[in-house]
Parts: structure tokens; sequence; C-alpha cells
């Protein structure tokens, strides 16, 4: 069965063509002076890992919301292929001017075939 094995948001990530993910700055917190706050540039990872059986084509979505459940950016879908000849995909996704509207918790919402698989919380402070 599918699963998303690690989760993160972080300030850059990228996978070279053996698999291997490097990433900087893993933060689960944003701080900001005032609201709506406008975050610059951050990245999601998210590696997802399968049994050989499971090779193949699958449909990934991501939803990022507020604590009341609304997007705060259109959802993301898209595919990715878990490739014959091993069990694991990255999935790195660059978010650019990401505005948040009030201080609380967000979260990223990953899906895989339309099974829900894990969410990825990120709190907004007001400081």
């Amino acid at each position: 069965m599918l699963e998303v094995k690690n989760a993160f948001f972080c300030d850059a990530a990228i996978a070279d063509s053996s698999g291997k993910v490097s990433v900087l700055g893993i933060f689960t917190n944003i701080n900001a002076k005032q609201f709506p706050a406008k975050h610059p540039n951050m990245t999601l990872v998210a590696i997802i890992e399968g049994h050989r059986i499971e090779a193949g084509l699958h449909q990934i979505k991501i939803d990022i919301v507020d604590s009341d459940g609304h997007n705060i950016v259109k959802p993301i879908e898209g595919t990715f292929e878990i490739a014959p000849n091993r069990t694991t995909a990255n999935f790195i996704l660059s978010l650019q001017q990401t505005t948040f509207t009030k201080p609380g918790t967000y979260s990223a919402d990953i899906a895989v075939d339309k099974r829900h698989l894990r969410s990825v919380t990120l709190n907004v402070v007001q400081v």
C-alpha cells in the first residue's frame, strides 16, 4: 500500500537522478508581524513509498488549507510514477508568494489515488 514516508515544509529541496533528496531548512513555524502575511518562498517535500507491485502512474492531489479547511492556494493535482526498479517517488513542490490571511494552523493534505495519506501542519504565528 502506498504511504507517505516523510513529508515536511522547507526552504528548498532538489532530487538527483538517483532519487536522493537534498533539503535546506526544514521548518514547522512561520512568524509574521501582520496579516495577511506573504511568505516569499517555501517548498513541500513528500517521499512516497510503495511495494514493487504498485509500480506505475499514480494520481496525487495536495490541498493547502487554513484551520477552517479553506484552500489558500489552488489545489495541486498531477501524476507521478513508481518506477519498476524502485519503491519510492519524491514529490517536491515549490510555493512562491503564499498568502496567509490569519494566524493559526495550516496544513498540506496529501492524497494519492483519491486516498488521503498524510497531512503536514504549518503553524503561522503573529509576533
